[in-house]
């Protein structure tokens, strides 16, 4: 008897070998931002956004048919299902189930120089890259998994960089040499990565989650940029704990989270005292309504330690104003903290949204209240959606979002700044194995991001422009001529091919000023294709 009790539990009672589309999904996947585009004109339930990834539970809510929900939260309607790929979106509607995911290759080329973001752990250097990934869900009542490994290749070919200035590492950022881990190329030959990629394992019982995970992380208001966190580097391994969906209350829907994990950084990092962090967070969610979002988010690196005790527990709690290192009596760390919000208008599918971010805790209150702008960025944003999201129906999406961390005038006061993400005693910076963890906009002063995508039952197809300022110091009031700037435009779209999928991304990158009074150029190409199994 107990034997078979131990294959009932260990055997599925549903596998589907095809796949589901949505339980494929990662941060910042376009299945998310169609997804978004639903919620927008109020066609999914009442979550926010700024917590991603979503707990399999939810993620397996939002391709159900879908119901119109009031301000509190409750059924409407259950109309029919809609949106133009929900054919696609069958899930296993069981509580036990083994769905083996589609394995999915993809490769690009690059023409110039390295280029590649929201890519997760990939690098995309100059000539060719390639990568992989293969894997399974599994769900067992209030047990879930998903491991998804990620294989990469690039060829990592050679172009010309800008010497640091400052000797170290000639692949080093060239403003920031010391203060982040942020190379401009990975080494002089061609490499390999094998990353966890998004995989998890997890508990969801009652409104809570508890787990460990190498999944990316988004927490903002945006829908593919953010401060703190989104898909342009690779998810680090960290335990969570927290709500798995936003819990209503008479005030409102409450939603939090904590982490803890270890970063690691690349082979061409600044010298630092060990080559891991460890990173400790939290971020919590209030909606007042279905319709708002009000949030706040922060994020602290450390060494990593001889040996984690239950100090490190409260680490996302630490004062806002008091810097405890500063004053020569607290452990070097690094902690950057957000605010944001998000409102949204389902009759009008139409979203904005902003955020305000601090890099590292004000001295005091009065230093917090005399000078915010000290080592700060912004970002801000809309969604909006024109159609409505049938079966049958296409609709467009547009999508805007902007961001800056430019150095402010208090820097000739001698106020010294820093550019967000990079630090001076957690000489990694916000990076994780050498990608930013948050958006490359304000990789240095700031930038835009601006989309417009038709979304159909045959796929989708669109056009981006992305553009960020690279100035080559901290100064304020630098010469036309010495003020860098990128611009990259792209034709991308998903087309579907029976029940495989296949992506592309064609583009070119002007690099203006790269160096002194010298422009470079990138043509890409990008294709990834995701197979159905037998």
């Amino acid at each position: 008897m107990k034997s078979l009790l131990i294959l009932a539990l260990a055997i599925p009672l549903t596998a589907d070998a095809q796949g589901t589309r949505w339980n494929e999904s990662w941060v910042g996947s376009e299945w998310e931002v169609y997804a978004r585009a639903l919620a927008d004109r109020g066609m999914l339930g009442v979550e926010p956004w700024s917590v991603r990834p979503f707990a399999p539970g939810l993620m397996q809510r939002n391709v159900a048919p879908p119901a119109v929900l009031d301000d509190q939260g409750r059924r409407l309607t259950a109309p029919a299902r809609v949106g133009p790929w929900q054919s696609r979106l069958a899930v296993p509607d069981t509580l036990s189930s083994f769905i083996l995911l589609r394995p999915s290759v993809a490769t690009s080329y690059n023409s110039g120089f390295a280029w590649g973001m929201q890519d997760g752990p990939v690098w995309q250097g100059r000539g060719l890259n390639a990568w992989g990934t293969l894997g399974f869900t599994w769900r067992f009542g209030v047990l879930s998994a998903r491991i998804e490994p990620l294989f990469d290749y690039a060829q990592n070919g050679d172009f010309a960089l800008e010497p640091p200035n400052i000797g170290t590492s000639p692949y080093a950022d060239d403003l920031r040499p010391i203060t982040i881990d942020l190379p401009q190329r990975f080494g002089n030959s061609s490499f390999h990565i094998v990353d966890p990629g998004q995989s998890y394992v997890r508990v969801d019982y009652k409104g809570g989650a508890i787990g460990f995970s190498t999944e990316n992380i988004f927490w903002g208001p945006g829908v593919r940029q953010a401060l703190l966190f989104d898909a342009n580097a690779g998810g680090f391994p960290h335990v969570f704990i927290g709500s798995s969906h936003a819990i209503p209350t008479p005030i409102g829907r409450f939603h939090a989270q904590l982490i803890y994990g270890r970063l690691e950084e690349s082979k061409y990092a600044p010298h630092s005292t060990t080559t891991s962090r460890f990173g400790a967070g939290g971020i919590g969610v209030w909606m007042p309504t279905s319709t708002i979002e009000i949030g706040v988010a922060r994020f602290y690196h450390r060494g990593w330690p001889s040996g984690l005790s239950a100090r490190d527990l409260f680490v996302p709690f630490g004062s806002f104003v008091n810097d405890r290192e500063v004053q020569g009596v607290g452990e070097p760390e690094n902690q950057l903290l957000t605010v944001f919000a998000t409102f949204r208008l389902p009759s009008s599918g139409f979203e904005v949204f902003g955020e305000f971010g601090k890099n590292d805790r004000n001295g005091n209150l009065r230093d917090a209240l005399v000078e915010p702008e000290h080592n700060s960025a912004w970002l801000l944003g809309t969604l909006k959606v024109i159609g409505i999201p049938l079966p049958d129906t296409p609709f467009w999406t547009l999508r805007a979002e902007a961001a800056s961390g430019r150095v402010s005038p208090i820097q000739d006061l001698g106020r010294g700044q820093s550019t967000f993400y990079d630090h001076t005693t957690v000489t990694q910076g916000h990076t994780q194995a050498g990608q930013l963890l948050g958006t490359p906009l304000i990789d240095r002063s700031g930038g835009l991001d601006l989309a417009v995508d038709r979304w159909s039952p045959g796929g989708r197809l669109g056009v981006e422009l992305f553009e960020r300022q690279m100035p080559p110091d901290l100064a304020v009031g630098l010469p036309a001529d010495q003020i860098r700037s990128q611009w990259d435009l792209s034709f991308t779209g998903t087309r579907f091919f029976g029940t495989s999928d296949l992506t592309f991304s064609v583009g070119h990158v002007w690099d203006l000023d790269r160096f002194p009074k010298k422009d470079m150029g990138n043509m890409y190409l990008r294709v990834g294709f995701r197979a159905a199994l037998p």
